[in-house]
């Protein structure tokens, strides 16, 4: 179970291969409207008329200021603005011809060599040149690697609950999820060898294997040593491949950083995801994969817009050797601070029976209700007194998680956190006493 600050963990989805629900991932950001009947409705593909009628992260047009738990979003004021002006201006002074121009699809190999030593001094990952694709975000790397492995009915196995938007893209490329429960170790691999031969022996043999290892997302939970080496172990002997999503690994605020599984596997069944969205800022939206240069080719050649993100990867490469490791060493310190408080509102605020996760870094605490409550019946609530927060069943594949919530501290403010917890406190307090408890 996850570990908790009082007592009971959270629940966990059921094995097995659980129907795929697109809307569900949409209806974690905002209320899902039935799709409506336009003029195109015969053209839409099917995954297309499944979908709601406003996307992810729309807002409303005159919402008043909001507390809000609900996105994974960088602290705004430590957004570095000057640093980035000055380097882009920098960058305009003797790349512009080639800033402002297409690039190579693997990415601008000035930034490629300022990640290939960033990551060999703080991942102590070894790579060459041709072991990295510079994405459009870890997002796109992430569809990339799926569109390159996965057919219909293809096989994964995920730690469930995850990021919701693994589950979303599994689901667009008609692959299934299975679902790898977690504890406070991590991913339970007791449970995926298990099933790892339960289809390698029903003939549908797992493509990938994906987790988090680092202050998961949405749980917080950060994976042991020995679990990551036995996820290589499991990946070797049945022939399967490990995607390793670490977009917050640079942000742990107590305790000793854990090897990653990229630089301990000896086999290189490893594909290694990571993104300057939570260390520089979100809007550049530059990402990574860091693969065998066989994969690496394959994901080049899917990737149709071609190089990406060419002008912010100027800019990023004049400012990551100078600022990058003073900027880090600025979030987190902001960011612990922001955990702390939250961690201290929920102790203050939240009932009897509620319980919560201490991740050691991260954005995320995941919250596990009293029996009986259902986050998403407290979502209209809760924005109604100007508080959103994500229903912990948005992150699963399947059916899972309805007394689960995940909260982000990364976003609200050292004020607006103590208020918006103790308004949430209110919310769950109030269901039980209606309830009768």
């Amino acid at each position: 179970m996850i570990p908790v600050d009082r007592g009971v963990g959270m629940s966990v989805t059921p094995i097995g291969c659980p129907a795929q629900n697109p809307i569900k991932e949409h209806a974690c950001m905002s209320d899902v409207a039935t799709p409506s009947r336009s003029r195109f409705s015969t053209l839409y593909s099917r995954k297309a008329q499944a979908l709601p009628d406003a996307p992810r992260m729309a807002a409303a047009k005159g919402t008043p200021p909001r507390i809000s738990f609900i996105y994974g979003f960088p602290d705004a004021a430590s957004l570095p603005g000057q640093q980035v002006a000055e380097a882009t201006a920098r960058a305009m002074g003797h790349s512009a011809d080639k800033a402002l121009q297409y690039g190579g699809v693997l990415g601008v190999p000035v930034l490629i060599d300022e990640l290939l030593a960033k990551l060999k001094a703080d991942q102590k990952i070894e790579a060459e040149p041709e072991n990295v694709i510079i994405t459009s975000g870890a997002s796109q790397a992430v569809e990339l690697i799926m569109e390159a492995l996965l057919d219909r009915g293809d096989i994964v196995l995920a730690e469930q609950p995850t990021w919701s938007g693994f589950n979303v893209g599994v689901n667009n490329m008609g692959g299934v999820v299975v679902p790898i429960a977690i504890d406070e170790q991590g991913t339970d691999v007791d449970l995926l060898e298990a099933e790892l031969t339960r289809y390698r022996d029903a003939g549908t043999p797992a493509k990938f294997i994906y987790v988090i290892p680092n202050f998961q997302n949405p749980t917080g939970v950060t994976m042991t040593l020995a679990r990551r080496k036995r996820i290589i172990e499991l990946a070797e002997a049945f022939d399967t491949l490990i995607m390793e999503d670490d977009a917050y690994f640079d942000l742990r605020y107590e305790g000793d950083f854990l090897p990653t599984i990229y630089s301990m596997d000896p086999n290189q069944r490893t594909i290694y995801l990571g993104t300057f969205s939570k260390i520089m800022g979100a809007g550049m939206r530059l990402g990574w994969a860091v693969a065998p240069p066989e994969l690496i080719t394959k994901l080049s050649i899917l990737k149709m817009e071609g190089g990406s993100g060419i002008f912010a990867s100027y800019v990023a490469a004049e400012w990551v050797p100078k600022h990058l490791t003073g900027h880090i060493a600025e979030l987190r310190t902001i960011y612990r601070q922001r955990r702390d408080i939250m961690l201290a509102a929920l102790e203050r605020h939240m009932p009897d029976g509620a319980t919560w996760t201490r991740p050691d870094g991260g954005f995320f605490i995941w919250v596990t209700l009293p029996e009986g409550l259902n986050a998403n019946e407290l979502v209209t609530m809760s924005r109604e007194r100007g508080v959103d927060f994500l229903p912990g069943s948005a992150c699963y594949a399947g059916p899972g998680g309805e007394n689960t919530l995940r909260l982000s501290f990364s976003f609200a403010t050292d004020e607006q956190i103590p208020e918006g917890i103790e308004i949430l406190g209110q919310i769950i307090s109030d269901e039980l006493r209606e309830q009768g408890r």
